[in-house]
């Protein structure tokens, strides 16, 4: 078994292990919760971590947006990053090189200072590695979001589209499975959804009209819909026909017979909002350039759930 411990074993493993208590945590370790929030006088300082493991290429890039995402889905602006960057034996001064200037041009891109970090040759890994941890701030008046704060009824919204991170990573990372089964142009195509990767545009606009939102990663939208509705401690129905799928992410997923609905994720984001709003906030992410649609409700029931749990995401199968 490879990547994320089951959820329901972290309960048992993880949280009775936290620590000191202290009073200014708002929003602690939780299953489906994206970031940690600490109370301060004037603000919210929102707090995450994410490592970068089921990526060759890119890491750097990657690193910064998994990372800045989970900032913005709770309300946040990403504004402080810290990399540590794990090297296999054998790396040189130029994979560094390359992975700093990954990391600078993404946070340039976000307005995000890279405040500290840590890099070393690591022993026994495969791959390098890039882990990080990320700081954003909300003004209290702004409040914050969390995934545990969907209410029964709401609608459950998804932007752009299924497996997006997954499509980026195999079209860049394992050319040679794909080279034989579809055309150059699909593959080509598919490199570019490593641009779709950041939702941090999406989720401050949705965050006027959100009860909860969640960057649905590892175990892609399957996984995501499940770890938002365990924050939440409630169900779901979701049409898995209104779930939107790019043309060259089906594409991959056909090829790979792999399932697209449990494959890597980042690039898409989960709102729940009032069905009374979700028209509206359809229609201003639309006027924004981002693809949206309408998937399903949340329920009150939390085992009233139509779709499987995934127990492992799909890029694990080309590890």
């Amino acid at each position: 078994m490879k990547g994320k411990i089951d959820p329901s074993k972290l309960k048992d493993l993880v949280f009775p292990f936290l620590g000191f208590r202290d009073n200014n945590v708002l929003v602690g370790p939780k299953v489906g919760e994206d970031a940690a929030v600490l109370d301060f006088d004037e603000f919210y300082l929102v707090i995450s971590s994410d490592p970068v493991t089921g990526a060759k290429k890119n890491i750097g890039f990657y690193s910064v947006n998994v990372n800045a995402n989970d900032i913005a889905t709770m309300g946040a602006v990403p504004k402080y990053f810290l990399p540590v960057i794990m090297l296999k034996e054998g790396s040189d001064e130029e994979d560094v090189k390359t992975i700093m200037k990954e990391i600078d041009s993404a946070c340039k891109a976000l307005k995000i200072s890279i405040i500290g970090g840590h890099s070393e040759i690591t022993p026994n890994l495969k791959e390098n590695i890039v882990s990080a941890s990320i700081l954003g701030v909300i003004k209290k008046n702004e409040g914050i979001i969390a995934s545990s704060d969907a209410k029964t009824g709401d609608s459950i919204i998804l932007t752009k589209g299924a497996g997006i991170e997954g499509t980026s990573i195999l079209s860049n990372d394992f050319n040679d499975l794909l080279k034989n089964k579809i055309d150059k142009d699909i593959i080509e195509n598919a490199k570019k959804y490593m641009k779709k990767l950041s939702v941090v545009k999406e989720a401050l606009i949705a965050r006027k009209y959100a009860t909860a939102m969640h960057d649905p990663t590892e175990g892609g939208i399957l996984g995501g819909i499940h770890e938002l509705c365990d924050a939440s401690e409630k169900g779901f129905f979701v049409d898995i026909s209104k779930i939107i799928i790019g043309k060259e992410t089906k594409m991959i997923c056909e090829a790979l017979e792999i399932d697209p609905l449990a494959l890597i994720g980042s690039g898409a984001l989960l709102i729940t909002c009032p069905k009374k709003y979700s028209r509206t906030l359809i229609k201003e992410l639309r006027e924004n350039n981002i693809e949206s649609s309408i998937i399903g409700e949340i329920r009150e029931d939390k085992k009233d759930r139509n779709l499987r749990r995934v127990k492992q995401d799909e890029i694990w199968r080309f590890k």
